[in-house]
Protein backbone atom coordinates (compact mmCIF):
# COMPACT_ATOMS: atom_id res chain seq x y z
CA UNK A 1 0.00 0.00 0.00
CA UNK A 2 1.06 3.47 -0.95
CA UNK A 3 1.59 6.43 1.41
CA UNK A 4 3.77 9.58 1.93
CA UNK A 5 6.76 10.17 4.47
CA UNK A 6 7.92 14.31 4.82
CA UNK A 7 11.27 14.33 3.36
CA UNK A 8 13.59 14.99 6.16
CA UNK A 9 17.50 14.77 7.10
CA UNK A 10 16.99 10.74 7.21
CA UNK A 11 15.41 10.23 3.96
CA UNK A 12 16.28 13.70 1.34
CA UNK A 13 19.05 11.72 -0.12
CA UNK A 14 16.82 8.44 -1.08
CA UNK A 15 14.61 11.24 -2.02
CA UNK A 16 17.42 12.93 -4.85
CA UNK A 17 18.70 9.38 -5.90
CA UNK A 18 15.48 8.55 -7.56
CA UNK A 19 15.23 8.74 -11.43
CA UNK A 20 12.23 9.15 -14.18
CA UNK A 21 13.15 7.23 -17.43
CA UNK A 22 16.16 9.18 -19.19
CA UNK A 23 12.99 9.97 -22.17
CA UNK A 24 10.78 11.49 -19.68
CA UNK A 25 13.44 14.07 -17.92
CA UNK A 26 12.79 17.35 -20.09
CA UNK A 27 8.86 16.47 -18.23
CA UNK A 28 10.20 17.29 -14.51
CA UNK A 29 12.90 19.12 -12.84
CA UNK A 30 15.25 16.69 -10.73
CA UNK A 31 14.21 16.35 -7.14
CA UNK A 32 17.42 18.23 -6.03
CA UNK A 33 16.21 21.36 -7.65
CA UNK A 34 12.83 20.58 -6.18
CA UNK A 35 14.28 20.47 -2.81
CA UNK A 36 16.69 23.48 -3.15
CA UNK A 37 13.37 25.22 -4.32
CA UNK A 38 11.53 24.08 -0.88
CA UNK A 39 14.07 26.72 0.61
CA UNK A 40 12.22 29.69 -1.15
CA UNK A 41 8.36 28.38 -1.16
CA UNK A 42 6.44 28.68 1.60
CA UNK A 43 3.15 26.44 2.83
CA UNK A 44 4.32 23.60 0.86
CA UNK A 45 5.46 20.30 1.62
CA UNK A 46 8.19 17.59 -0.28
CA UNK A 47 6.85 14.38 0.39
CA UNK A 48 8.55 10.92 -0.68
CA UNK A 49 6.35 8.09 -2.11
CA UNK A 50 6.11 4.61 -0.12
CA UNK A 51 5.22 1.29 -1.16
CA UNK A 52 5.91 -0.24 2.37
CA UNK A 53 9.72 1.29 3.51
CA UNK A 54 10.78 1.64 -0.01
CA UNK A 55 10.50 5.19 -1.56
CA UNK A 56 9.36 5.05 -5.18
CA UNK A 57 8.19 8.51 -6.13
CA UNK A 58 8.57 12.16 -4.97
CA UNK A 59 6.29 14.81 -4.90
CA UNK A 60 6.09 18.88 -3.90
CA UNK A 61 2.67 20.49 -3.40
CA UNK A 62 1.48 23.58 -1.13
CA UNK A 63 -0.16 26.95 -2.04
CA UNK A 64 1.10 29.13 -4.82
CA UNK A 65 2.04 32.59 -3.60
CA UNK A 66 0.00 34.36 -6.19
CA UNK A 67 -3.51 32.46 -6.25
CA UNK A 68 -3.50 31.55 -3.04
CA UNK A 69 -4.64 28.05 -3.70
CA UNK A 70 -2.57 24.67 -3.67
CA UNK A 71 -0.93 23.42 -7.08
CA UNK A 72 1.56 20.14 -7.07
CA UNK A 73 4.74 21.39 -8.32
CA UNK A 74 6.02 17.83 -8.79
CA UNK A 75 5.24 14.65 -9.04
CA UNK A 76 7.35 11.70 -10.08
CA UNK A 77 7.75 8.19 -9.93
CA UNK A 78 10.97 6.42 -10.32
CA UNK A 79 12.01 4.23 -13.45
CA UNK A 80 12.07 1.03 -11.77
CA UNK A 81 8.71 1.70 -10.54
CA UNK A 82 6.49 2.91 -13.28
CA UNK A 83 3.75 0.85 -15.47
CA UNK A 84 2.61 -0.31 -11.94
CA UNK A 85 -0.23 1.95 -11.66
CA UNK A 86 1.48 3.88 -9.05
CA UNK A 87 1.19 7.18 -10.03
CA UNK A 88 -2.96 7.56 -10.25
CA UNK A 89 -2.36 6.29 -6.61
CA UNK A 90 0.04 8.56 -5.56
CA UNK A 91 -2.05 11.70 -7.38
CA UNK A 92 -4.85 10.09 -5.25
CA UNK A 93 -2.50 10.31 -2.16
CA UNK A 94 -1.79 13.80 -2.52
CA UNK A 95 -5.68 14.96 -3.45
CA UNK A 96 -6.42 13.13 -0.23
CA UNK A 97 -3.86 14.68 1.98
CA UNK A 98 -4.47 18.60 0.87
CA UNK A 99 -8.14 17.55 1.41
CA UNK A 100 -7.23 16.85 5.23
CA UNK A 101 -5.07 20.27 5.65
CA UNK A 102 -6.36 22.89 3.51
CA UNK A 103 -8.88 25.34 4.88
CA UNK A 104 -12.43 26.02 3.45
CA UNK A 105 -11.45 28.42 0.90
CA UNK A 106 -9.24 26.70 -0.82
CA UNK A 107 -11.17 25.54 -3.84
CA UNK A 108 -9.12 23.82 -6.69
CA UNK A 109 -5.34 22.17 -6.90
CA UNK A 110 -3.85 23.03 -9.81
CA UNK A 111 -0.71 21.74 -12.14
CA UNK A 112 0.59 21.95 -15.19
CA UNK A 113 2.47 19.50 -17.43
CA UNK A 114 4.21 19.12 -20.85
CA UNK A 115 1.37 19.02 -23.25
CA UNK A 116 3.51 16.05 -24.91
CA UNK A 117 3.57 14.06 -22.16
CA UNK A 118 0.57 11.71 -22.48
CA UNK A 119 0.71 9.78 -19.71
CA UNK A 120 0.57 12.86 -17.52
CA UNK A 121 -2.28 14.38 -19.07
CA UNK A 122 -4.45 10.98 -19.11
CA UNK A 123 -3.32 10.18 -15.26
CA UNK A 124 -3.87 13.97 -14.23
CA UNK A 125 -7.72 13.44 -16.05
CA UNK A 126 -8.61 10.09 -15.31
CA UNK A 127 -8.09 11.67 -11.57
CA UNK A 128 -10.72 14.39 -12.18
CA UNK A 129 -8.04 17.16 -13.35
CA UNK A 130 -9.28 19.32 -16.03
CA UNK A 131 -7.68 21.31 -18.84
CA UNK A 132 -7.71 24.90 -18.67
CA UNK A 133 -8.27 25.49 -22.18
CA UNK A 134 -5.71 28.23 -23.64
CA UNK A 135 -4.09 28.16 -20.02
CA UNK A 136 -0.40 27.22 -20.82
CA UNK A 137 2.00 28.47 -18.22
CA UNK A 138 6.11 28.01 -19.42
CA UNK A 139 4.66 25.82 -22.12
CA UNK A 140 3.28 23.59 -19.87
CA UNK A 141 -0.47 22.83 -20.10
CA UNK A 142 -2.67 23.43 -17.10
CA UNK A 143 -5.20 21.47 -15.52
CA UNK A 144 -7.10 22.10 -12.84
CA UNK A 145 -9.78 19.76 -9.85
CA UNK A 146 -12.00 21.32 -8.45
CA UNK A 147 -13.12 20.18 -4.79
CA UNK A 148 -16.79 19.38 -4.40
Amino acid sequence: MLHLNTITKENWVKAISLRVREDQTKFVASNAVSLAQLNFLENFHAKGIYHGEEMIGFTLYGIDEDDHEYWIYRMMIDQKHQGKGYGLAAVKLVIDDIKNIKEEHHKTITLSYEPTNEHASYVYRKMGFQEIEGLIIGDEQVARFMFV
